[in-house]
């Protein structure tokens, strides 16, 4: 383990993962089956702090949290740390605080970041939700999807266009899920089942002017400096999830007998876990270092987007080596293997494709 983790980090460490394997590991196989997003979970997780740390620390948690064996739930406990909590507390008027981010880092409210529609996800200036101000109020109209936590959500953080076309045109708005005029959908997933992922519908949805988070027409920038934060700590737990992953398959490997011998004797299947460890110990020194300058503050955009192709593929490859390995057991829909294969297809969609992320590499390299 490097980085800048002090001997105070580790001992939050054993604090962390003490609580994920005996308040939320016995139970994720039945979050899984049941399909659902554990509140009382998330909400167990934001009375430990866990909403308002500081960067090594919340490095911590996301490195132990996804070894709770449900991906699902670790996503939207990351939603509220990395996007939602955040987000209010730089941008948040006082009274925004105290009507959202205290209940949020309680555990008493959870949020949703709404940005992507059906015929917009990178493309933010092709993103047509409107809010349309009337008055004291701003009325909304428009379609967001694919948004984890929608379903279980209590507040929505709202990307839509209130001046105008472009880039410049976005703004943030604060919904509260109950205001008249939302209606929010579940979607099936292929994966992430305990995500609550939705479809939020927006009609004649009135508002108050003040809820608008921040400064209006600066929510592309807000946007992205959520998403890179989003980004790099989800390299970091999508890393060591893979990890985890890879530790049960070596077990498992060691036991499993195949030709009078056990796999994890055989080199065709050490070299594949040996290659295994390789990718995701690079994978995670580049986290590390980023994570590092990122802490003081520093511009790692283009860093950032690096690791969202190399660490969150390198995980994706290893998630995909260990069901390979498994054979048979592991191409069965109830093998946790094939859930977590499931699950890791989404790291190379979220967030920000590969391609998406070259593009942005590429910006900084001045091609």
């Amino acid at each position: 383990m490097n980085g800048s983790f002090t001997a105070e980090h580790q001992r939050f460490r054993v604090e962390v993962r003490d609580f994920v394997e005996r308040e939320l590991r016995p139970h994720a196989e039945h979050w899984e089956r049941a399909g659902r997003l554990p509140r009382q979970a998330v909400s167990k997780c934001a009375r430990r702090g866990w909403m308002s740390l500081g960067p090594w620390e919340q490095a911590v948690v996301a490195e132990e949290l996804p070894r709770c064996d449900s991906l699902g739930l670790a996503l939207s406990v990351f939603v509220q740390a990395n996007l939602i909590a955040p987000l209010i507390e730089q941008l948040g008027t006082s009274d925004q605080k105290s009507a959202w981010l205290e209940p949020i880092r309680h555990g008493r409210a959870l949020g949703a970041l709404a940005v992507t529609e059906p015929d917009a996800g990178s493309d933010f200036a092709a993103l047509r939700t409107t809010g349309r101000r009337t008055g004291r109020h701003i009325v909304l109209d428009g379609t967001k999807t694919y948004v984890t936590n929608a379903t279980a959500a209590d507040l929505l953080i709202v990307a839509v266009r209130t001046e105008g076309d472009g880039l410049a045109g976005l703004s943030l708005v604060l919904v509260p899920r109950t205001t008249r005029g939302v209606r929010v959908e579940g979607l099936a997933t292929l994966g992430l089942s305990t995500s609550a992922m939705g479809r939020i519908t927006l009609s004649g949805c009135r508002v108050p002017a003040d809820h608008i988070l921040g400064r209006a027409g600066a929510g592309f920038g807000y946007i992205l400096r959520a998403l890179d934060r989003e980004r790099l700590l989800g390299a970091v737990a999508a890393v060591s999830w893979a990890a985890f992953a890879l530790e049960r398959t070596v077990t498992w490997a060691k036991h499993r007998r195949a030709f009078g011998r056990t796999l994890a004797k055989m080199p065709v299947v050490r070299h594949q876990i040996a290659d295994a460890a390789i990718a995701l110990e690079a994978a995670r020194q580049l986290n590390y270092a980023t994570l590092a300058t990122w802490a003081t503050g520093r511009d790692v955009a283009k860093e950032i987007a690096m690791i969202k192709v190399f660490s969150y593929q390198a995980a994706q490859q290893v998630i995909e080596r260990c069901l390979q390995l498994h054979g048979g057991a592991g191409y069965m829909a109830g093998h946790w293997t094939s859930r977590f294969y499931r699950d890791a297809r989404a790291l190379t969609i979220a967030a920000g494709t590969p391609e998406v992320m070259k593009e942005l590499i590429a910006v900084h390299l001045r091609l």
